[in-house]
């Protein structure tokens, strides 16, 4: 099994999270402003970030970095970055003595407990969505407005309380399987910043030098 097959098929069952904050204004990425930046830039800037959210301005920085050397080289253009993650989504599984489960059920996000529903407050819970019973829990999946780090904020969430029993990610249906985009900056002066691009098994480096052009390396 590959790397990336293995990402595809994976679903964590997170017990802690920490660090990072939640959404505020256009600080953050969400369905209402993600819409101006390359998707790619996203992902990348999910990766880079700590917390459970994305700033606009870490996306904004990558944005302007993809699109210039999308511009001098526009074979990148057809390669993306890949994650193993719908940054909008999250599936809940809660016990059935879970006081708020009816709730859950009708369709309604408010759980009666101030930490739980401040948290879906503060990451745009857009709407609850029951999928099935499972022995002694349900699940439901749940949209969020803020572009999440899902992977970290499924941690948090089932921290706040002893009812929710798994909180997993969920693989995006639309995921490439055979590309990504890495990137890094070293610490030289001037720095040098590095875009990978891979395709099935060929890598191709683009390298800028400062804010010099971008080069493509051998």
């Amino acid at each position: 099994m590959t790397r990336r097959q293995a990402l595809l098929g994976l679903s964590l069952l997170l017990a802690a999270g920490c660090g990072g904050g939640g959404s505020g204004g256009d600080t953050v990425l969400t369905r209402a402003n993600e819409a101006s930046f390359d998707p790619d830039a996203s992902i990348l800037a999910a990766r880079e970030v700590g917390g459970y959210v994305v700033p606009v301005a870490t996306t904004r920085s990558l944005n302007e970095l993809l699109r210039g050397l999308r511009m001098a080289f526009p074979e990148t253009s057809t390669i993306h970055a890949y994650t193993s993650y719908d940054p909008h989504l999250l599936h809940f599984a809660i016990a059935k003595t879970a006081p708020w489960i009816a709730t859950w059920k009708a369709g309604k996000l408010d759980t009666g407990i101030a930490e739980l529903d401040s948290l879906l407050q503060e990451f745009g819970a857009q709407n609850v969505l029951y999928l099935n019973d499972d022995g002694d829990q349900a699940w439901f999946s749940i949209t969020f407005n803020t572009y999440l780090r899902a992977h970290r904020a499924a941690g948090l969430f089932i921290t706040k309380s002893t009812a929710i029993q798994i909180v997993s990610i969920v693989t995006p249906a639309f995921v490439a399987s055979d590309t990504d985009i890495t990137y890094e900056v070293t610490t030289d002066s001037p720095p040098v910043t590095r875009l990978t691009f891979l395709s099935g098994t060929t890598e191709t480096l683009y390298e800028r030098t400062g804010s010099g052009a971008w080069v493509k390396r051998p």
